[in-house]
């Protein structure tokens, strides 16, 4: 059988394009690629000559891609950090493992221990002192392959929520409440509902993106009862949902736009068409199920915290008039005067047996004892 008799199907196609598209800085090999729409084909015959090798870089090459083959060198130049990536990483390095550092300085969450880029951030941290570096003497963040891990102490949870809210937490500022809040926060992230949830997703940006929404969602709101905290979870699931379905959407045009130029295209165009309608209506569902989850979840809150308000206005009155300087002033000056309105008037009253001995002609002792 020639390459001529093999065909991609539909699917094998837009796993191809999908594999591609995945890694925009780092082409797959042509190998890879056999490997992934051919995995039972030998593995002398997952080679860019071979009748599959053929079909697969006939496939890219009509849409002017072009796959790494295993026999070429391809030299890797070691990149050079810049003076705000070092300034990130000192500030940081003190609550975040090397190879999370790494992802989010590169911005690159497929970074492995092999990558130039993770041994270049390494060396760097060498030259920083020990003592402000991240230890992991007590396993605290262990993460089973494949598994997730949520924070446990306040520093780990302030740094998942500063990477994920934009001016999130200054870690230099942290009140009382702010405690509090990282606190309650770390006890809905270790909740059996969340490292569910959490389990389910095998892609990690989906994994991420889940963790992300749950994150900008809760992380001030300490006073969250276990039902919100189970509507949260389901609120953040369907943010996934949507973004699954949209990336469905893309893939569906791509196909579209691709096979819409031959007469077999033509064909599969009306299908295409009514499977990128039929996505489009379940994104739209989506998007009105978390509007309508998320309104109620404002309202419950909304009520709640009026409530707590209305018990307790007069002594948050005073709190808040005494955390306003102006007031504080104020009010320290009232408390002054009135102070000295109740000296005088001791002063007065003191003096008022004295006034009586004057004008009775008799002493203050004897005014005194009657």
């Amino acid at each position: 059988m020639s390459s001529k008799d093999i065909e991609l199907t539909e699917e094998q196609q837009l796993a191809l394009l999908n594999e591609w598209n995945s890694r925009p800085d780092d082409p797959p090999y042509i190998k890879e690629l056999i490997e992934l729409v051919f995995p039972d084909v030998p593995e002398e015959k997952r080679d860019g000559r071979s009748k599959y090798g053929r079909v697969v870089k006939k496939f890219l090459a009509e849409r002017s891609l072009k796959a790494k083959v295993s026999h070429k060198h391809y030299p890797k130049e070691k990149p050079q950090l810049t003076e705000d990536q070092k300034e990130f990483i000192t500030n940081n390095c003190g609550a975040m493992k090397p190879m999370e550092l790494a992802r989010m300085v590169f911005d690159d969450r497929g970074i492995s221990p092999l990558d130039i880029r993770y041994k270049v951030l390494v060396d760097f941290l060498g030259t920083i002192d020990n003592k402000v570096k991240y230890s992991d003497v007590t396993n605290e963040e262990a993460i089973p392959e494949g598994g997730y891990a949520p924070p446990k102490s306040e520093s780990r949870a302030l740094v998942r929520v500063n990477k994920y809210v934009h001016n999130g937490i200054d870690k230099e500022k942290i009140t009382t409440k702010v405690k509090k809040n990282l606190s309650t926060l770390i006890g809905y992230m270790h909740t059996f509902r969340f490292l569910h949830q959490m389990s389910t997703y095998v892609i990690e940006t989906d994994r991420d993106l889940f963790e992300s929404s749950f994150v900008r969602y809760t992380w001030d709101k300490s006073d969250l009862t276990q039902e919100e905290v189970d509507q949260y979870i389901v609120l953040s699931a369907e943010v996934v949902i949507a973004s699954n379905i949209q990336r469905r959407v893309e893939r569906l045009q791509q196909l579209l736009d691709q096979n819409a130029e031959d007469t077999e295209g033509r064909r599969m165009a009306m299908s295409l068409v009514e499977a990128i309608n039929t996505a489009q209506t379940e994104y739209n569902q989506c998007v009105n199920r978390q509007t309508k989850l998320l309104n109620e979840l404002k309202e419950k809150r909304s009520q709640r915290m009026s409530k707590i308000l209305q018990e307790s206005a007069s002594i948050l009155n005073l709190v808040e008039l005494w955390k306003d300087e102006e007031s504080r002033n104020k009010m320290i000056k009232i408390a002054e005067i009135r102070k000295k309105n109740v000296s005088s008037e001791i002063e007065r009253l003191s003096s008022m047996e004295e006034i009586k001995s004057r004008i009775m002609g008799i002493s203050e002792e004897e005014v005194l004892n009657g």
